[in-house]
């Protein structure tokens, strides 16, 4: 018997574990701007600018090395909304970015909900009240951004609407004007949050790049960028 128990213990020491493969699924990247508009480069890959994305005076997009900037030049909230992005199977998702200057005094933890950069990513078809008669219902969502100060990471923030559908969660606290991979689980994120089965998974159904800054100090001026986001299965 003894003998037995130390072949079996050998062969599960020496057997090779099998991992879990790891599949790229969709891609959306901002370091292959060429020449042109901005502005066109964008809308070929599927965004529209809405609110204060459209003003430059308030909103400036450029392209550097580190790929997509967005600055705000004053208070301004923008989004810029991509539908085309449909991605049937995923798990998690990893962002490359950063911030240049963060808004003064933003903090989710404090109630002052502002970011100099959010991406939002949408799940499923199903919309959900936003609780105002004023903003458009909108599908089960997850708002990541980049935080400093007291902000948790990876702690799911109410917003003053879409209390149903939509989370806040600060992906990471990077120093100013550093480049840093987010990784974030967004499938488990999504069961959790919104308290769904594993048979009642989504698919991606769009995304959106914004800012919010009016309720900052310091003018409201922010700046950050973006080089690439990634999705796995």
């Amino acid at each position: 018997m003894k003998i037995f128990i130390v072949i079996v213990t050998i062969l599960l020491a020496t057997t090779p574990v099998l991992a879990v493969e790891v599949k790229p699924v969709h891609l959306v990247r901002f370091t292959d701007y060429e020449s042109g508009s901005v502005e066109d480069w964008l809308q070929g890959k599927g965004f529209q600018f809405k609110e204060d994305t459209k003003k430059r005076d308030r909103i400036d997009l450029d392209v550097g090395d580190k790929g997509l900037s967005l600055e705000a030049k004053q208070h301004a909230f923008g989004v810029m909304s991509n539908e085309s992005v449909n991605v049937p199977e995923f798990t998690y998702i990893e962002i490359d970015w950063g911030v240049k200057k963060f808004p003064e005094g933003a903090s989710y933890e404090q109630g002052v909900r502002n970011e100099a950069i959010m991406l939002f990513i949408f799940l499923g078809d199903e919309r959900h009240s936003s609780g105002s008669l004023f903003i458009p219902d909108s599908p089960y969502f997850v708002g990541l951004y980049l935080c400093h100060g007291d902000d948790k990471i990876k702690h799911p923030y109410m917003g003053a609407y879409f209390k149903k559908g939509g989370r806040y969660v600060c992906g990471d606290q990077p120093a100013d004007e550093q480049l840093v991979t987010t990784r974030f689980d967004l499938l488990e994120a999504y069961r959790s949050y919104f308290d769904k089965e594993r048979d009642d998974d989504p698919a991606i159904s769009g995304l959106a790049l914004g800012l919010d800054t009016k309720k900052a100090n310091g003018g409201g001026k922010s700046s950050a960028f973006i080089s690439e986001i990634r999705f796995y299965r």
